[in-house]
């Protein structure tokens, strides 16, 4: 009898002892992949946005710090999408090493079931998941704001220094300004001429003039000792002034170039809601639909952690621990969750709900695992070829 009761306490303490050992060795196996997939994968999507930008990034007004201060900025935007799709990698990798060693082929011969490899991938996408939370609800909004800050006042300053003497310059919107000459900033000979909008053309002629910052998306343009001549249909109107001022907006040029203005993700998560409601009574229906997905991608992208653990591991046992297959298995997971996304858009346009189509993705995931893992916990694991 107590030999009975040693036998089974003994055989309980080998089983804890064992799966112990297997879930400390998965959590080092996929670890390591998964922290240099994120700093690879990181790095790499920050290269390719800042090369997508170059007419701004690589202009003579860009300084150095805006340059830092626009890469340290990506960082939580693309975090978002570069945690799943390393904790993807690190699952095919790690649980693939495992199965090409045979090591999970002993394990389920001794008894162990298949499924009890969920334990450690699913606690890893769990964690992972609070972290995208946090970066979706947060981090991601601030950093695309300080983007957008850094890049629109560049694009300022680029209008600004844009302004050739001698030359007819046409990059303000509205305005072509001519300028004699430039001295420490300041114009000297200055003609502007504007004939945009419904009103009369305007021709200014002033001694010296400058251009400066007036925040938000305008420069303001001052001139000294001038005069403004306007042709109506009852002559000439001639009005002479010692300094002038001119509000100029650039939100054109801003949106031309800046390709992260105005996006939805760059909105707070309360703010989102509240633009909805008024939008909704200005009868935008499209705008509205987009940010209710916004909303609703705030919590799917943190889901899709768990998602690609259900669906990661059985595709890492079945592949056998190839390493062109994890990559390919990595690539065509990010493929179907980035046609889902934009899937679920498209139809979120024609009438499904928001939230429905912004945990579109997660559900196509989860639903190509459940095979998956039913044809793992039946069949066990595979012999590796």
């Amino acid at each position: 009898m107590h030999d009975a009761a040693y036998t089974t306490r003994d055989r309980r303490y080998t089983w804890d002892h064992a799966m112990s050992l297997v879930d400390r060795m998965l959590l080092r196996e996929i670890s390591m992949p998964l922290a240099v997939g994120v700093l690879a994968i990181l790095q790499l999507l920050v290269l390719v946005q800042l090369l997508q930008l170059n007419e701004v990034v690589f202009s003579s007004s860009m300084r150095l710090a805006d340059l830092g201060r626009v890469t340290v900025a990506f960082a939580p935007h693309f975090l978002v999408l570069a945690l799943p799709l390393a904790y993807m990698l690190g699952l095919q990798l790690g649980v693939g090493r495992l199965a090409a060693d045979r090591e999970l082929l002993g394990l389920s011969s001794a008894g162990f079931s298949p499924v009890r490899l969920f334990r450690v991938p699913v606690a890893i996408a769990l964690g992972l998941a609070v972290v995208v939370v946090v970066l979706t609800r947060w981090a991601e909004p601030w950093g695309l704001q300080q983007v957008n800050q850094v890049l629109n006042n560049v694009i300022k300053r680029e209008l600004q220094s844009g302004l050739l003497p001698g030359v007819f310059n046409d990059n303000l919107p509205r305005f072509m300004v001519y300028v004699a000459g430039t001295e420490q900033q300041r114009w000297r000979g200055v003609l502007i001429e504007d004939q945009v909008g419904d009103g009369s053309p305007l021709l200014v002629l002033a001694d010296e003039g400058r251009i400066e910052d007036a925040g938000g998306e305008a420069l303001r343009l001052h001139l000294e000792r001038g005069e403004l001549h306007r042709m109506e249909p009852r002559g000439e109107t001639v009005v002479r002034f010692a300094q002038g001022t001119f509000l100029v907006g650039v939100q054109e040029r801003v949106a031309r170039k800046n390709r992260f203005y105005g996006v939805e993700a760059a909105l707070p998560y309360a703010e989102l809601g509240v633009r909805a409601r008024q939008y909704a009574k200005n009868g935008w229906v499209e705008d509205v639909v987009r940010l209710r997905v916004e909303q609703g991608r705030r919590w799917a992208v943190p889901l899709a952690c768990v998602c690609f653990a259900l669906l990661g591991v059985p595709l890492a046992v079945l592949a056998g621990g190839a390493r062109g297959s994890a990559y390919l298995i990595t690539l065509g997971s990010f493929v179907l969750f980035y046609v889902a996304s934009r899937l679920g858009l498209a139809l979120a346009l024609r009438g499904l709900p928001g939230p429905l189509a912004a945990f579109l993705p997660d559900l196509v995931v989860a639903a190509l695992s459940v095979p998956l893992i039913h044809r793992l916990r039946v069949r066990g694991v595979p012999l590796s070829r």
